[in-house]
């Protein structure tokens, strides 16, 4: 169901915040060269939360929300949208129904740790990453991990720039990063459009099946 579908991201969220949250704290400095020569500087963001400006902001928002919530129980799609919450609130109580909820945990931890080591495993493929540290791996696949937020196809370009410019922090030449992030992302894609392939034939092959009397 929808709200089943929700609650896994929520989890993943979950998940990624509490590796970035460590992450950062064993690789601030990293972390604080990076914002300062991608131009975001944190003094900057620390003004932003403190000026009056941004809570008013912020309080608008929330006006607007608040209106718009009593204005959609006016329209008739109010059940529909109504619904959906249902389902999702339903969803995420399903994990109270979990019958192994330390292995549902463990699975949950086990597919993070597979996508990190997914990442980082690579880097023994080439001579000039080889010695990189697991704590470099860990601040480059967080920050590649933000970098697919952006709406483009599998992070194309924003992970590119997030994976080359922490590489760089290390030591890593620009040539040799950017190889590093072409080959790395484009063996990545290849292998969710081969996996995509596979599913989507195995799906056919099984309905086919299912369909024969």
């Amino acid at each position: 169901s929808l709200g089943t579908v929700v609650t896994e991201r929520l989890l993943d969220a979950v998940c990624i915040l509490l590796i970035t949250g460590g992450t950062f704290l064993l690789q601030m400095p990293v972390f604080v060269r990076f914002f300062s020569e991608t131009g975001t500087k944190i003094p900057s963001l620390l003004h932003l939360l403190t000026s009056p400006w941004f809570y008013v902001s912020l309080f608008s928002v929330i006006g607007v929300g608040v209106l718009l919530y009593y204005l959609l129980r006016m329209l008739s799609f109010y059940e529909k949208v109504k619904g959906v919450v249902r389902s999702v609130w339903e969803g995420v109580m399903s994990l109270r129904q979990v019958d192994h909820i330390g292995l549902f945990v463990f699975y949950t931890v086990a597919i993070w740790v597979c996508y990190f080591l997914h990442f980082y495993l690579t880097f023994f493929c080439f001579d000039f990453t080889s010695s990189l540290s697991l704590q470099a791996g860990l601040v480059m696949f967080v920050g590649g991990t933000f970098a697919v937020i952006v709406p483009t196809p599998n992070g194309a370009g924003p992970w590119h720039f997030a994976v080359i410019t922490m590489m760089m922090l290390y030591g890593v030449s620009d040539a040799d990063a950017s190889m590093f992030a072409l080959i790395v992302h484009g063996i990545q894609t290849l292998l969710v459009i081969v996996l995509g392939v596979y599913g989507w034939l195995h799906a056919m092959w099984v309905n086919r099946n299912a369909t024969r009397p």
